[in-house]
């Protein structure tokens, strides 16, 4: 394909249309669970387009939508992917964050960060593509999925159900426009321990299980984890507990308390090795507190991603992003990303090679926004990308 042709579409990315399409997204409110409605106008909105749409029910209400636009067998398809799932606004916002506005440069709206922005982009860009009349071209698809959150439950499962071959793919999670190669995995945990609860008037007899938990928390930490440190990644391992709960009565000793958590790990450690060693820390504090006892399970989680910058949908990428914004972009293996979770890492472990770009800063807060030239700027680099990598032939 001719570059002059991966200009033209990528040209085709309308900016006015990218920013409606973006506000329609923003203003309907998709918190975990309830994507169906966001599902179901950017369905409408992709078959107005002329795209070939399916509401792939994953749970009752809470569908994907996947779109193709089909080419021919002999050439490479193309996937491009994000999520509709968003974490709710919070804060004082100087607008109502459900009714997006643009202001000096900036487009502002609910959930535009992570990631209904870069959503939107991904979906303008792959109709740029179909629309350019590229004749020999393979299959363009995008899936808007329900469920990202760490365990990636609606990409999980299209994968799963994919009818398809898949030649290559990006993922348009918020790395403020750089090319990321790598992140840690995700482990939702939770520690349970039971006590003995007795009435303040038998305290003595009572073991709290509030008491044994602050202790377990106090010792939770990186140097709670065995791992080999890797050179590369010097901020993996990282932990936290952010939620604990426990206790019913103010007058006794509590019977129960639980604390969940969060760890971002490493490709060389295991799911299985952290649980051990957090058992550990639980098995020693139950020592100290006779009548005390606990576990630690998993709840959720997520597996590392990691690419080469030689890969060749990486390379577009970089080449694409520097024609459009007439710099290289930064590459990066680091932080913040590094300690995100994205559904890049299923779609890798699928065998599909997979670039990791996206526009805005990964920051949920009041007035989050999205520089309209970054938004329609990645946008283009998406469709340049895209349109070069269907017009390779399969070998």
């Amino acid at each position: 394909m001719a570059a002059d042709e991966r200009l033209d579409a990528a040209a085709l990315v309308d900016q006015d249309e990218l920013i409606e399409l973006t506000k329609g997204i923003c203003r309907i409110p998709s918190p975990l669970g309830e994507e169906g409605a966001v599902a179901q106008y950017t369905a409408e909105w992709m078959e107005r387009q002329g795209w070939e749409v399916d509401l792939q029910e994953v749970v009752v209400g809470r569908p994907n939508v996947v779109a193709i636009s089909r080419g021919a067998p002999e050439y490479q398809s193309f996937l491009l992917n994000g999520h509709l799932d968003m974490p709710m606004p919070f804060g004082q916002w100087r607008h109502d964050p459900f009714d997006p506005w643009v202001e000096d440069g900036v487009l502002y709206g609910a959930g535009i960060q992570d990631m209904k922005g870069g959503t939107a982009a991904l979906i303008a860009a792959a109709t740029a593509v179909a629309r350019a009349g590229i004749k020999e071209r393979g299959d363009i698809i995008v899936t808007a999925v329900m469920h990202h959150d760490t365990i990636g439950l609606g990409t999980k499962y299209f994968l799963d159900a994919c009818p398809w071959r898949i030649d290559a793919a990006i993922n348009g999670e918020p790395t403020n426009l750089a090319v990321q190669l790598f992140h840690g995995g995700a482990w939702g945990f939770e520690i349970t321990l039971r006590g003995i609860g007795r009435h303040h008037v038998l305290i003595e007899e009572g073991v709290s299980a509030v008491e044994g938990m602050a202790r377990v928390i106090s010792r939770v930490s990186r140097d709670s984890l065995t791992f080999t440190p890797d050179p590369r990644h010097p901020d993996l391992p990282s932990i936290v507990i952010g939620r604990v709960d426990g206790g019913e009565y103010n007058t006794m000793t509590a019977a129960r308390a639980t604390a969940r958590g969060d760890a971002r790990w490493l490709p060389s450690m295991s799911v299985d090795g952290m649980k051990a060693d957090l058992q550990r820390v639980v098995d020693q504090v139950c020592a100290e507190m006779p009548g005390l006892s606990g576990k630690v399970s998993t709840f959720r989680q997520q597996w590392p991603y990691e690419t080469s910058v030689e890969e060749p949908v990486v390379q577009r990428v970089i080449r694409a992003h520097t024609r459009e914004f007439g710099r290289a972009p930064k590459i990066t293996t680091g932080l913040p990303l590094s300690r995100g979770i994205t559904d890049t890492a299923d779609i890798v472990r699928r065998g599909i090679p997979a670039a990791l770009y996206g526009p805005s800063e990964w920051r949920t807060e009041p007035d989050e926004g999205i520089a309209v030239r970054d938004l329609v700027g990645c946008a283009r680099v998406y469709a340049a990308t895209c349109a070069e990598s269907v017009t390779q032939r399969r070998g």
